[in-house]
């Protein structure tokens, strides 16, 4: 089982603690346009994709792990959102064609994985409009137990492969082929910032 497994029947409890994530969920509804198709990529428990179905004209929900997607599936069957799509997927080989969907979603991930350019290459590849990517700010942060979703997470094995501040995460996603055209800090407990890399046509 991995980590990721092991989490998923209280991830969702424990993204709550941080004030930001709402925020971070309200803002990237905003960004996603009116009748998209949407893909999204280590979609966890599904929150994004479910917050934004009513707004997409049909998401794509993805993840390596299994057992977050099918609280995912359990979360949208509750919800009757009947356009959203589950498929286990791996990041670097999303098996999409080119330019197949207008908004590609890869929250909280990028920092976790030991190839983020080969999953940039890959996530910009299947977009046809923009690429939004979110992550918590924790460099910096005091306290392992102040903040309750840091101290958690890695009380669980939580191990991130690269921590940001705002400025930091704006230079990797440069340096990885994802320069933003919006960059927003959310704060919260644990800040985090959302960005949009979009398609020049």
């Amino acid at each position: 089982m991995t980590f990721w497994d092991f989490c998923a029947p209280f991830y969702d409890k424990v993204e709550r603690t941080n004030a930001a994530y709402s925020g971070m969920l309200r803002l990237i509804r905003d960004l996603t346009p009116q009748g998209a198709n949407v893909f999204e990529a280590a979609a966890g428990t599904g929150a994004i994709s479910a917050f934004i179905a009513d707004k997409a004209k049909s998401v794509l929900c993805t993840d390596i792990s299994e057992r977050m997607l099918n609280i995912a599936r359990e979360k949208a069957a509750k919800r009757g959102l009947k356009n959203i799509m589950f498929s286990t997927r791996s990041i670097f080989d999303t098996g999409e064609s080119d330019d197949t969907h207008d908004v590609v979603i890869a929250s909280q991930v990028l920092h976790l994985i030991d190839e983020p350019q080969k999953a940039a290459a890959e996530l910009k590849r299947i977009s046809a409009g923009a690429v939004i990517t979110s992550v918590a700010l924790l460099k910096g942060l005091r306290g392992f137990f102040a903040r309750p979703g840091v101290g958690v997470w890695r009380l669980l094995g939580f191990a991130p492969k690269r921590e940001f501040d705002a400025e930091g995460y704006r230079e990797f996603l440069c340096e990885i082929g994802l320069p933003p055209s919006r960059f927003e800090v959310i704060d919260g407990n644990m800040p985090i910032a959302v960005a949009v890399w979009t398609k020049m046509k």
